[in-house]
């Protein structure tokens, strides 16, 4: 995992090696806490990094976003138990509870400073929120929205739909596509849906966890 951030994160983007140190043990400590949860970052992050690729953006503000994939659900750690293992639906309350990561995630990162310089406290905050209002914490419209937090919003829900949970089966590639496809204006920035395809077909990656292990 270290060599894949020492990889991604070159010398010249992240001067500072104390910062992939403290990104490898944010992600570790994710791991400790919950193998799905970490696994989910590690692809999270992978495909949120093609996607500002495929859409042009440099190579730092890539960086960015690769590691704002990683850590999108650092707040996971705040999580208890009783919700973030459940093995069936959540309730209102619970789901309520588990929204919560978004902001206590923000919170964990925007203490690491050269993190939040770079804007990656604001996807960590922002990466539920959806284009139409209704998303969380804060109901942001889409114009309001960090363009690195869209990104990775569509990234979570491609990898969140494509693998399994104990309480639901994963969809298949051909079956999130299509939900990501009805999302588009709505949930989902249509041109970055757009984007994430295109990367996918020429990644021709099946949805699992062997991409960055």
């Amino acid at each position: 995992m270290k060599k894949i951030l020492e990889t991604l994160l070159r010398n010249d983007l992240f001067p500072n090696n104390r910062t992939i140190e403290t990104v490898h043990s944010l992600i570790m400590t994710v791991h400790a806490r919950d193998e799905y949860t970490y696994q989910h970052s590690m692809n999270v992050g992978y495909y949120a990094w093609k996607i500002a690729k495929h859409l042009g953006l440099e190579d730092e503000r890539s960086s960015n976003i690769f590691v704002g994939g990683l850590l999108h659900d650092i707040g996971k750690i705040g999580t208890p138990d009783y919700i973030l293992l459940k093995n069936s639906n959540l309730t209102p309350e619970e789901y309520f509870i588990m929204k919560q990561h978004a902001l206590i995630g923000y919170e964990i990162v925007r203490l690491v400073t050269p993190l939040r310089k770079r804007g990656i406290d604001q996807i960590v905050l922002y990466h539920h929120e959806r284009m139409d209002g209704q998303g969380y914490p804060e109901g942001l419209y889409a114009k309001d929205i960090p363009l690195e937090a869209l990104i990775v919003s569509v990234a979570d829900s491609y990898d969140a739909m494509t693998t399994a949970r104990k309480y639901r089966p994963a969809l298949t590639h051909n079956q999130a596509v299509e939900q990501l496809l009805l999302g588009k204006g709505t949930q989902y920035d249509a041109a970055i849906v757009d984007v994430f395809l295109e990367a996918m077909s020429h990644m021709k990656l099946e949805p699992n966890y062997a991409v960055l292990k």
